[in-house]
């Protein structure tokens, strides 16, 4: 299975499972800085990102709701279903930033410093020999 099988598949998994009860929406520390996400119905933005997760465009507010997400991880306890929404987030941002190979519903920063960053983290866990031979 390729990556973005994967993505599809958990996609669709997990999109099936969540009832957009918007409880990871009221947990979440982000949504006073995504734009209108603090005034819609956590249910509502919930739902939006789940439809982003089934191949949809989302509402405003869910799409920034996505793209504010940091990963906290602080939506995952909240869930009475007890799924995972900071991967269903994690998946939703993916497919929002094009992944898939659809046009991008968030805006997508390019890192310049990328590979940069990986060589500085490599030579963190890489043996001098690693490190002549990989970087």
């Amino acid at each position: 299975m390729s990556l973005a099988d994967h993505i599809r598949h958990e996609s669709a998994r997990l999109a099936a499972l969540c009832t957009a009860c918007g409880d990871c929406v009221r947990a979440c520390p982000m949504t006073p800085y995504a734009p209108g996400v603090a005034d819609a119905e956590p249910g509502a933005v919930a739902a939006g990102m789940v439809e982003v997760l089934r191949d949809g465009s989302g509402t405003p507010e869910a799409r920034a709701w996505i793209a504010a997400c940091t990963r906290s991880g602080v939506c995952t306890p909240a869930c009475p279903e007890g799924i995972d929404p900071a991967f269903m987030l994690r998946l939703a941002t993916w497919r929002a930033k094009g992944a898939l190979g659809d046009a991008p519903l968030i805006a997508v920063k390019e890192d310049t410093q990328f590979s940069p960053k990986v060589k500085a983290f490599a030579r963190l866990t890489l043996t001098e020999e690693e490190q002549a031979q990989w970087l």
